[in-house]
């Protein structure tokens, strides 16, 4: 049986899973699989094959075989389940991580790819809701924007610089469209239009 005795890598707590952004931790999970060679696992496409005969002498096979042995796929499942039980917070989050690995993975993805859809887009809407109003600390204004959109990335938006500086020159007055309005067709990065 072919193992290299490591364990699954931990993420930091701020890369855990917590409930929130399933894309983005699903992603560095699907990664570290690759790597490691336990796709199929994730995503049930290795079956667990039956027991071997007590007579035949094992053949160990590499991590991303797609036909382990027995005790191989045995060991390997599990540390896939590993990879995702420990790199959610707090261990597990109410996830049934008595099956498969491939059953972990797809309860998470049922449960929570739905909610952090959702929290994607009231992220992105928050954004957009952010208005500037004359006499505003313009920096404390910027600042906001570029927490929100932080956490807008952090929860699967994908908003580009140049739809980020849309967003700010949308979000002001309107009896500031005659300065801004060119840059909205200039590639001037936003730190050089507006600061």
């Amino acid at each position: 049986m072919s193992t290299d005795g490591s364990i699954p890598p931990m993420f930091t707590d701020s890369d855990k899973f917590d409930g929130n952004s399933c894309k983005a931790w699903s992603n560095k999970i699907q990664i570290v699989a690759e790597i490691k060679g336990v796709v199929g696992y994730l995503d049930g496409t290795i079956p667990k094959p039956g027991p071997s005969p007590p007579t035949s002498l094992p053949i160990g096979t590499s991590w991303n075989s797609p036909s382990p042995s027995h005790n191989e796929w045995i060991t390997r499942n599990a540390w896939a389940k590993a990879l995702l039980v420990f790199n959610i917070k707090p261990i597990g989050l109410g996830v049934d991580t008595s099956g498969t690995a491939a059953e972990i993975w797809k309860s998470v993805k049922d449960s929570y790819e739905v909610t952090s859809c959702m929290a994607r887009l009231y992220a992105e809407q928050e954004l957009w809701d952010l208005t500037y109003l004359d006499g505003d600390d313009f920096q404390s204004y910027i600042s906001s924007m570029r927490t929100r959109l932080a956490y807008a990335r952090e929860s699967g938006a994908n908003i580009t610089d140049k739809n980020f500086k849309a967003i700010i020159l949308c979000s002001l007055p309107r009896t500031w469209d005659a300065a801004v309005s060119p840059l909205l067709h200039e590639d001037i990065p936003l730190s050089e239009a507006i600061f």
